[in-house]
């Protein structure tokens, strides 16, 4: 018999009864251009979003309606462009879970939004040759043999290029908070790579983004690749492995190194260090703290003095403007710089310390590698 029993719903075992979390959009632009988030928590108590978008932090106080869904948007309209958001509920970090696009990160994960606009163009997925990522696992001696990721973005056409042997390489390191993948997550670094590629603005490369966290001690802000773990690990471990397992050249001027906030330290601790090792050098939103420039001009001013450093092809320092938390440390570095006699260029924009200007500095400093003289 398969009628109803008394007290049952039309329900099959197999369904579940609607609610409005089932229709709901988490995170859209609405008719003013301000960004707009909702999620479903009807137990909740207090819900917050907090994120890169204009005035994203400390955040914004979401409001529940009769239905349980919070809610709440940007006091300022939201240019195009990818932002990152994490929704906060009951002072616990929730991933949004009507969202499937993340960055990965060194502790989680967060969501991302993209708004399309022609602001958003150079790094918006189009029809173009796309280049590959591949995630790659090594051992690393140095680290008492961990087990360590790294991401490689390999060319479009890599497989069909002539004389891939003599691929130069951009050595592209991420910042505090972040790990190998953030890149090409919150990043997007192949889908800018791929269209600039695609504008025949590239010089084929081969892009390798590696953890730049080692689960050993040290001061990863410090002066000189001593404090930190990860630049003995880059030198010793990740650039033999590469020449080793690509076809690349292993030429000054076919090697670059470029770096963000503590990426953009340990830039310039194995660059400045080894500068025979390199031929473009590119650190954004960083700079010295100022006890490790008083450090440096006690204890390593013969290597600051290095006509090598001079040698480089290009030395390229980016800032997000003065919103930047590293716009003061950055200033001092330069001046010490300058008292040394070290020669770079400084372009300073907007985006605060966020990927919202890193990758716009990626798309302006990429055409500049390897261009043959």
């Amino acid at each position: 018999m398969h009628g109803l029993m008394e007290g049952s719903t039309n329900l099959s075992p197999f369904q579940r009864p609607t609610s409005p979390n089932d229709s709901l959009r988490s995170v859209l632009l609405n008719a003013d251009k301000k960004l707009e988030f909702k999620i479903y928590a009807p137990m909740a108590e207090e819900v917050s979003v907090t994120g890169d978008f204009p005035n994203g932090f400390p955040g914004i106080a979401l409001k529940k309606n009769y239905l349980g869904v919070w809610s709440g948007q940007t006091e300022n309209e939201v240019t195009p462009d990818i932002y990152t958001y994490d929704f906060t509920v009951n002072k616990i970090k929730t991933l949004d879970p009507k969202n499937t696009l993340v960055k990965e990160s060194l502790n989680g994960f967060s969501n991302l939004v993209e708004i399309e606009g022609k602001e958003n163009d150079f790094q918006t997925r189009k029809d173009v040759p796309h280049g590959r990522v591949e995630k790659v696992w090594y051992t690393s001696k140095t680290l008492d043999g961990a087990q360590r990721r790294l991401h490689v973005y390999l060319p479009p056409k890599y497989d069909r290029l002539k004389k891939k042997e003599n691929l130069p390489v951009l050595y592209l390191l991420h910042g505090g908070g972040d790990n190998d993948a953030s890149w090409t997550t919150a990043g997007r670094a192949n889908v800018i790579l791929d269209n600039l590629y695609a504008e025949g603005k590239l010089a084929p490369m081969i892009v390798v983004m590696p953890s730049g966290h080692t689960g050993k001690e040290g001061f990863f802000m410090g002066a000189g690749p001593q404090q930190d773990p990860f630049c003995g690990d880059l030198l010793n471990e990740i650039i033999p492995f590469i020449e080793n397992t690509y076809p690349v050249s292993n030429k000054r001027t076919d090697r670059a190194i470029a770096g963000l906030s503590m990426g953009g330290v340990q830039t310039l601790n194995t660059a400045l260090w080894n500068p025979e090792l390199f031929g473009y050098v590119i650190p954004m939103s960083t700079g010295y703290f100022s006890p490790n420039i008083k450090e440096i001009k006690e204890n390593y001013a013969d290597v600051m003095e290095n006509e090598e450093i001079n040698r480089f092809e290009l030395f390229q320092i980016y800032m997000g403007g003065e919103a930047d938390i590293a716009y003061q440390n950055n200033l001092n570095m330069m001046a010490m710089f300058d008292d040394f006699g070290i020669k770079y260029n400084y372009t300073n924009s907007e985006g605060g310390h966020t990927f919202r200007a890193w990758r716009r500095n990626l798309h302006d400093f990429a055409p500049l590698l390897f261009k043959k003289k």
